[in-house]
């Protein structure tokens, strides 16, 4: 794998919930054009590993640094805005406005309109708002979604549901997303093209790409690197080959399917 300059990075990050540790002395770092995947049981600390690089949790201890400044302390609204944007295992998106209204909202840390201008929609507010469509046409066309802009969010097939979410985190300006399960539900054709946008993403747009997923044909098919979270703790880290290999993770995750794929 290419080296990679550190882009995220999470330095000895704990989450405590009075007695409960979810996140325990966690480090790792992910590079400015990596794929990376945090994969684990369910309960392992992999949502609130996401929650606390997003800002909705703040770490008991430990730092997370994005391009090296300590965002801890940073609501989510500040996390987008510098530069790291999610998707969720559940769509979050606005079902009621179109595929189009959904990216323009998510374009709004991008706009220098003020409140004013748009109440009294002067010259300015309409040319800003020309220019914002035509970058959300280029998005749409990017992620295939154009014929579908004046459709409504809750009308698109699942699987476009789940790329028009992806397209709205990216419509943020942001140069690392990460995504929440997002083959979670979709068929193994879905997967197959989530796959491919991933990759495109990355390849073409040179954006980092931080994903916790269950399915392990989409994580050990697109990751450069992986990291492995049990009880909170993060009990390996590598290429998907050596993950693959590993003992540890092997007893505490890929147990049964690394006996079907032997048996197959």
């Amino acid at each position: 794998m290419e080296k990679h300059d550190k882009i995220l990075e999470l330095k000895n990050v704990s989450l405590h919930f009075g007695g409960l540790k979810a996140v325990n002395d966690v480090s790792f770092s992910m590079g400015a054009n990596e794929i990376l995947s945090l994969i684990g049981p369910n309960g392992a600390g992999k949502t609130s590993t996401f929650n606390l690089i997003t800002g909705v949790y703040t770490p008991t201890s430990g730092d997370v640094l994005y391009k090296g400044r300590r965002v801890n302390d940073l609501k989510p609204y500040e996390i987008t805005r510098a530069g790291m944007a999610r998707t969720f295992q559940n769509i979050r998106l606005f079902k009621q406005l179109t595929v189009e209204e959904n990216i323009i909202l998510a374009m709004h840390n991008l706009r220098k309109i003020d409140l004013v201008r748009s109440v009294l929609s002067t010259p300015f507010y309409y040319r800003e708002l020309g220019g914002v469509k035509k970058q959300a046409e280029i998005y749409l066309d990017y992620f295939g979604l154009m014929e579908h802009r004046n459709i409504r969010a809750e009308n698109l097939p699942y699987g476009k549901q789940r790329e028009l979410e992806i397209c709205r985190a990216l419509a943020t300006g942001a140069d690392v997303l990460l995504l929440d399960e997002p083959a979670a539900g979709m068929n193994p054709s879905e997967t197959e093209q989530l796959m491919v946008t991933i990759n495109r993403i990355r390849k073409e747009l040179s954006k980092g790409v931080f994903l916790i997923e269950h399915d392990m044909k989409l994580v050990m098919g697109i990751s450069d690197r992986i990291v492995v979270l049990d009880y909170g703790r993060k009990i390996a880290e590598g290429s998907p080959e050596e993950i693959r290999n590993d003992r540890r993770v092997i007893d505490a995750y890929l147990g049964k399917e690394v006996e079907e794929n032997a048996e197959a």
